[in-house]
């Protein structure tokens, strides 16, 4: 429900008007459309080939009602009134009156996006605080993944790829003539860079395959190193022939060495769960 009310309220964003109107209300705060305005005059300025579109003023209004809860969030818990917050707004506000940046007209703009970074660092160390990552969490998440890697292998895949399957079927026969893949990849490939490097990129895990490309995965599981793929797979308006450069053991690193990699995602991901459950309960109503 809270995805089609959200969906609702976008719409509305997808077009600039000449006169400033409620978007909608979050929790009561309304957001006019002028601020969405202005975010899109911001954006474009920074990113010059941007347009302006309806993908982009759905994405910032989404963007603005996810900042407004947390900023309520921060407001409600009276983290913005902590000492090391106060000191920090009065600190990049003195940076600004510096720098001459509060005189600019996109100023208004830029300090908003200001206050909502220090409201999401606010909150972020609140939620770090009441809600942390022990090692016994961090050690948990490792058995998983190191379970779920447990006697698994892992592809070296070289990638010719085109947009005709006549090219692709050429480069297999190539490759089944005994053509080196080095030289039928720089024939064939529409990729730049691959053509230059030559050898692929690193390895990556069949089960992730698996998971993540069922079809590459069927195409590759039981190729040898030096094996290719004999037909070429589809995807879109591309046609891939895929070769096996080296395969091994998976080889999961230590607890140690991960850690704090996975204390911090963990500590993301109930961060992520926190404003997710603020917008879960929020009242956001499209403007009547």
């Amino acid at each position: 429900m809270k995805a089609k009310i959200l969906t609702s309220v976008a719409l509305l964003a997808c077009s600039g008007s000449l006169f400033a109107q409620t978007l909608a209300t979050v929790n009561g705060q309304k957001i006019d459309s002028s601020v969405i305005d202005a975010q899109v005059a911001a954006f474009r300025a920074e990113n010059s080939s941007a347009e302006d579109s309806p993908q982009l003023r759905r994405a910032l209004l989404n963007q603005e009602i996810t900042h407004t809860v947390v900023a309520q969030e921060v407001k409600r818990l009276k983290l913005d009134r902590s000492a090391e917050f106060k000191d920090m707004l009065a600190k990049l506000r003195a940076e600004a009156e510096k720098s001459g940046d509060d005189k600019k007209p996109s100023f208004k703009t830029v300090w908003q996006a200001v206050e909502y970074g220090l409201n999401g660092r606010a909150y972020a160390l609140h939620i770090a605080k009441t809600q942390p990552v022990s090692e016994q969490d961090a050690k948990a998440a490792y058995d998983n993944i190191s379970g779920f890697y447990k006697g698994t292998q892992e592809v070296q895949l070289g990638e010719i790829l085109t947009d005709k399957e006549d090219n692709a079927k050429k480069a297999v026969a190539d490759l089944k003539a005994k053509k080196g893949f080095d030289a039928v990849l720089k024939q064939y490939s529409l990729n730049d860079h691959t053509k230059q490097t030559g050898k692929p990129d690193g390895y990556v895990p069949l089960k992730d395959l698996e998971q993540g490309v069922p079809p590459l995965y069927q195409a590759v599981k039981d190729l040898k190193k030096g094996e290719f793929t004999a037909t070429p797979l589809k995807n879109g308006d591309f046609y891939g022939v895929y070769y096996v450069n080296d395969r091994r053991e998976v080889k999961v690193p230590s607890f140690d060495e991960m850690k704090e990699q996975l204390t911090g995602d963990l500590q993301a991901e109930r961060i992520d769960r926190a404003v997710g459950a603020l917008l879960d309960k929020a009242d956001i109503k499209p403007a009547e």
